[in-house]
C-alpha cells in the first residue's frame, strides 16, 4: 500500500510539472484535465492581430477578451512615440588633460568582497534633461535640452589611496546639511577608497590666512561621528574673501591634491579661479563644488543641500508669528527671509500667509498697506512674509530722509546682524568695522552719514511705516518682526536632506577619483551629474523670479493677493487671463487716488 501510495503521488506530481511546463503529461484519472498552456510575457512577443486576437512567436493563439482555453496573456496596448532631439553635450574637465603622465589604478572597491559594488558607471555614461513632448509652450521657447556625465564611481581612478591628501572648506554663511557632507565624504574616502588623510579648513577661506586658523581640523571616523546630528558647522564659518594666490601655495605647501568646496554661486568662481590656477602651476588639484546656498539658485539641479530643511524652519518661523499676531487686537506680524525662493517655498508650506514681498517684483508700499488694512478688518490680523533686500528703493528714500533728520533711531527685530539688509553702505563688508567698537563705528545722531542707518533694511521699513499709515487711520495695531534667518541657517538637517546630503558628499569623491576635476555636484531629473562650473557661471543660465513664473503664480493662489504695483496699474496675474484690482469693487478708483494724495 505505501509503495502504491507513493507512485501515484509521483504520477500526480510529474503531471503538475508537465502541465506548468505546457508539455502532455501522462493520464493519471480520466477526472482529471490537463490545463491549457499559459502564454507568458516574459517568454512570448506579443503579435498583433486582426479580430482582437493575438499570436505569440510560436503560433499559439490567446484570445485578447480573455477567451477560449485557459488565461489570455495580456495585450500591450500602450502607444509609442519615437522622439528625435538634441543635445548639448556638457563636458567635464579631467586631470589628464593637462597632466599627461597620469597613472591609472582600480577602484579598491572593484575587488572588495563586502560589501558587494556592481554599480559602476561607464566612462561615457551621461544623463538628459527633461524632455517636453508635444508641448507647444516649449516649442515656442526653442528649449535646447542638456546632456550631463552621470555621477558615480568608476573602476579606473586617477588616484592611488595613499597618495590622497584631501581639504574641505565650507565658504560663506552657515546652511543645513554642511555636517552630513563633512561627514559623508570622510566615511566614502575611509571606507570606499581607503584614504587615512582628510582635513576640514576652519572657518572658511580664514582658514587659509590667519595663523589660528590654519589649525586645520583632522577629520577622522570619531570626529565625523556624530556631527550629522548637530546643528551649525563643525567646521565654523566666516564672509572672508578668497585670496587665489594664498590659497594655492597653502595648498601646495601642506601637499592638498583632492580640494571639495561647499558654496553658493559666487563661491563657483573662487573655485574656478583655484582650478585654473593649479593648472597653470600643474598642480595635480582636483576641485570639486558642493551647491549650498539659502538662495536655491543654482541652474540646472533640483536644489542645493539643505533646502528642505531651510523651507521647515521658515514655515515654523512663519507660525510663530502667526501665534503672535493672532493673539492680540489687529496684530500684524512681518517674517523676514534671506531669498526669494526660501520665502515662495515657505509660503506655499505653510498657508498661513496674506501677503509675500519678493525682491524681483517691485510693489507701492500705500497700495500694500491698503491691502493690510483691509485684510486685518477681515480676520483681525494679517501676516507678511518679506524677501530680505525687497524694495530697495523706499527703503533708500527712507534712509535718506532719516539721515536728515535729528531723531535717534534704533534696529529692532534682534541683534544688528539680522537686521543688515542689502544696501550699499561705507562700512558694509568692511573688516576694520567688525573690530571697532560701536561708538567709534558709528557716527553721533543727526550727522549725515549713510553708516549710521545702514542697519535699516526693509523689515524695519515695513514695521515703522505700517503702524505711521494705521496711526493716521486712528487705528491702534500691534506688529511684531521677526528675523529668524540664522535660526534657520543652523538648524540640524532633517532626514530627508539627510539622505540627499549623503548621496551628493560620496559622488563628491568619486567625481574626484575619477580624475574629474572643476564641477558642481547636482541632481538633475532625479539623477546625480556631474557639471561644468562654467556652465554654472554662465549668466544666461540664471535662473530667475517674475510675476509670469510658475512658482510665483502658485504663491499668488496661496495667498489670494493682488498685485502692489501703482494705483492704476493693479494687476493679478491668475492664469486665466484676469484683471483685477488689488482692492474690492465696491471702492470707486478715484476715492483711492485721492485717499494715495492725502
Amino acid at each position: 500500500e505505501m509503495r502504491g501510495t507513493r507512485l501515484v503521488l509521483g504520477v500526480l506530481a510529474l503531471t503538475v510539472c508537465c502541465a506548468a511546463a505546457g508539455r502532455p503529461g501522462p493520464a493519471l484519472l480520466p477526472s482529471i484535465r490537463r490545463a491549457a498552456p499559459v502564454v507568458s510575457r516574459s517568454n512570448a512577443r506579443i503579435l498583433r492581430l486582426k479580430g482582437g486576437s493575438a499570436a505569440t512567436e510560436g503560433g499559439e493563439v490567446a484570445d485578447a477578451a480573455g477567451g477560449g482555453q485557459g488565461d489570455a496573456a495580456e495585450v500591450d496596448t500602450r502607444e509609442i512615440t519615437e522622439v528625435t532631439q538634441k543635445f548639448v553635450t556638457n563636458k567635464v574637465h579631467r586631470l589628464e588633460t593637462y597632466l599627461s603622465y597620469l597613472q591609472e589604478y582600480q577602484n579598491p572597491m572593484v575587488t572588495r568582497a563586502w560589501p558587494i559594488n556592481t554599480n559602476f558607471v561607464g566612462n561615457n555614461e551621461t544623463v538628459t534633461d527633461t524632455v517636453f513632448l508635444k508641448s507647444m509652450r516649449a516649442e515656442s521657447k526653442g528649449l535646447v535640452y542638456n546632456e550631463w556625465v552621470r555621477a558615480g564611481p568608476r573602476k579606473q581612478t586617477f588616484f592611488a589611496p595613499s597618495e590622497v591628501n584631501a581639504a574641505i572648506v565650507a565658504c560663506g554663511g552657515l546652511d543645513p546639511g554642511i555636517n552630513i557632507v563633512v561627514r559623508e565624504i570622510t566615511n566614502t574616502l575611509h571606507y570606499g577608497y581607503n584614504v587615512k588623510r582628510a582635513w576640514g579648513v576652519r572657518f572658511g577661506w580664514r582658514g587659509f590666512y590667519d595663523e589660528a586658523a590654519k589649525d586645520w581640523l583632522e577629520l577622522t571616523q570619531e570626529t565625523v561621528l556624530h556631527i550629522h546630528k548637530e546643528g551649525g558647522s563643525v567646521l565654523g564659518y566666516s564672509t572672508d574673501q578668497c585670496n587665489v594666490e594664498q590659497v594655492l601655495n597653502v595648498l601646495e605647501e601642506r601637499g592638498v591634491n583632492m580640494l571639495f568646496l561647499l558654496g553658493n554661486v559666487d563661491a563657483c568662481r573662487d573655485a574656478h579661479a583655484i582650478q585654473m590656477g593649479a593648472v597653470a602651476r600643474k598642480m595635480k588639484l582636483s576641485v570639486i563644488m558642493t551647491p549650498k546656498s539659502i538662495e536655491n539658485n543654482f541652474p540646472f539641479i533640483d536644489k542645493c543641500i539643505g533646502f528642505d530643511t531651510i523651507v521647515q524652519g521658515a514655515v515654523e518661523a512663519i507660525d510663530k508669528v502667526l501665534l503672535a499676531a493672532s493673539s492680540v487686537q489687529n496684530g500684524i506680524g512681518i517674517c523676514k527671509l534671506g531669498s526669494g525662493s526660501m520665502c515662495l517655498h515657505a509660503v506655499l508650506a505653510s498657508g498661513s500667509a496674506d501677503v509675500c514681498l519678493l525682491k524681483a517684483v517691485p510693489f507701492e508700499p500705500r497700495v500694500v498697506f491698503e491691502y493690510v488694512a483691509k485684510v486685518v478688518q477681515r480676520k483681525g490680523y494679517c501676516i507678511v512674509v518679506v524677501e530680505d533686500g525687497a524694495g530697495e528703493d523706499h527703503v533708500k528714500k527712507w534712509v535718506a530722509k532719516m539721515v536728515e533728520g535729528t531723531e535717534k533711531r534704533v534696529p529692532c527685530g534682534g541683534s544688528v546682524d539680522e537686521c543688515v539688509g542689502k544696501l550699499p553702505s561705507p562700512q558694509h563688508h568692511h573688516a576694520e568695522s567688525e573690530i571697532k567698537p560701536q561708538s567709534e563705528a558709528r557716527p553721533q545722531t543727526g550727522t549725515k552719514d549713510w553708516g549710521e542707518f545702514a542697519a535699516f533694511d526693509i523689515g524695519q521699513f515695513l514695521k515703522e511705516s505700517v503702524i505711521a499709515y494705521f496711526a493716521g487711520l486712528n487705528v491702534p495695531v500691534t506688529v511684531r518682526l521677526s528675523t529668524p534667518e540664522w535660526y534657520i541657517r543652523s538648524m540640524p538637517a532633517m532626514a530627508s536632506d539627510r539622505i540627499f546630503c549623503t548621496v551628493v558628499a560620496s559622488n563628491v569623491v568619486h567625481s574626484a577619483f575619477a580624475g574629474f576635476m572643476d564641477l558642481v555636484i547636482g541632481r538633475v531629473n532625479q539623477r546625480y551629474v556631474y557639471i561644468p562650473i562654467e556652465s554654472v557661471l554662465n549668466p544666461k543660465h540664471k535662473p530667475l523670479i517674475s510675476e509670469s513664473s510658475r512658482m510665483y503664480n502658485r504663491m499668488i493662489r496661496a495667498t489670494g493677493q493682488p498685485s502692489f504695483q501703482r494705483l492704476g496699474q493693479a494687476k493679478l496675474i491668475t492664469g486665466r487671463g484676469d484683471v483685477r484690482r488689488a482692492f474690492t469693487p465696491n471702492e470707486l478708483l478715484s476715492e483711492l487716488k485721492n485717499k494715495g494724495g492725502q
